[in-house]
């Protein structure tokens, strides 16, 4: 219990410190919009390769990494259906329940729980979901929201992203063994320990952009952000256990830190994307709703984590 406090309990307060921060004015919207932006797409990167550069991958990993990207497509589908039988006005909702946080929120709460030595399958999720985000998710949000034509150069533009070549890079280096040799050499550890700092400072910055986006006014709007976090628990946890029991534990030797995984990725939304994208294509109040659907997400996620981790006592 001391050790679960001692790991999770400080997280908290870092998103406490970001909240007193935006009340004292010390910095501006846009200033975290950027820094949000950062984290994205230069720290989160740095993390997963980091994280896939020392994996022994296995078979087994490659299986998970396509299971979960099928899971993304069944998640994606079903809020389509959702989105259409319900008549509802925004369209953000659509992408709502099929971005999970994995590397904003997922690797900073797993290896403070757990340490990096047991990352292998959260990892292998991850992999397949940022495969989804940037083949799928990216693009099928600017044609819903942008109203942009899908076209091989938007799709590249997607596989171009500082995440995916990151996630690409890491997995060429440890596939084919030239991992070893980089890191061998003066210049590839000099390059690798400056990944390593930048890495380090994720959790951090990420924690207190969480706690500076808390802004709940509006109350109708709050019911309308509650309303899709909501409906995307109902969704994840239902048909994610389902395809979990029923095709990802037949791909994956039975593992604590699987099932751990799998359990934060569920609780976790994360895709900072999606609320920039909002922000960029959508109205004022599609915005609000969206970014406070994304705060109430995080804070739940993390709770729900605690509460899963004290009800495993072996590994707290």
């Amino acid at each position: 219990m001391s050790d679960l406090m001692l790991n999770t309990v400080p997280l908290l307060l870092l998103i406490g410190l970001g909240y007193l921060l935006r009340r004292a004015g010390y910095f501006s919207g846009d200033e975290i919009q950027k820094l949000t932006g950062f984290i994205g797409d230069f720290l989160v990167p740095c993390v997963i390769f980091n994280t896939i550069f020392d994996l022994d991958i296995r078979s087994e990993h490659l299986a998970l990494s396509a299971g979960f990207f099928m899971l993304l497509l069944i998640l994606l589908l079903l809020s389509w259906l959702a989105f259409r039988v319900l008549k509802l006005p925004w369209r953000s909702f659509i992408f709502f329940s099929c971005a999970f946080s994995f590397g904003l929120m997922g690797i900073p709460l797993f290896s403070a729980t757990f340490g990096s030595e047991h990352m292998e399958y959260l990892v292998a999720m991850g992999i397949g979901h940022e495969l989804f985000f940037a083949l799928v998710y990216v693009t099928g949000a600017k044609v819903l929201l942008k109203q942009e034509k899908i076209t091989p150069l938007s799709v590249a533009r997607n596989l171009a992203s500082p995440l995916f070549l990151m996630v690409l890079v890491s997995l060429v280096l440890n596939l084919t063994g030239l991992n070893g040799v980089l890191a061998a050499t003066t210049l590839g550890g000099c390059v690798l320990s400056a990944i390593s700092k930048l890495a380090s400072i994720t959790m951090v910055l990420t924690m207190l952009v969480v706690g500076f986006k808390m802004r709940f006014l509006d109350r109708a709007r709050l019911r309308v952000s509650a309303m899709f976090v909501l409906f995307r628990y109902l969704l994840t946890f239902t048909v994610g256990y389902a395809f979990k029991l029923l095709v990802l534990d037949r791909m994956v030797a039975p593992s604590v830190y699987f099932d751990h995984a799998f359990f934060l990725l569920l609780s976790q939304f994360g895709s900072t994307v999606l609320v920039i994208m909002v922000g960029k294509y959508c109205s004022r109040e599609e915005m609000e709703i969206s970014s406070n659907a994304f705060v109430i997400n995080a804070l739940t996620g993390i709770v729900l984590y605690m509460i899963y981790i004290l009800a495993c006592p072996g590994l707290a």
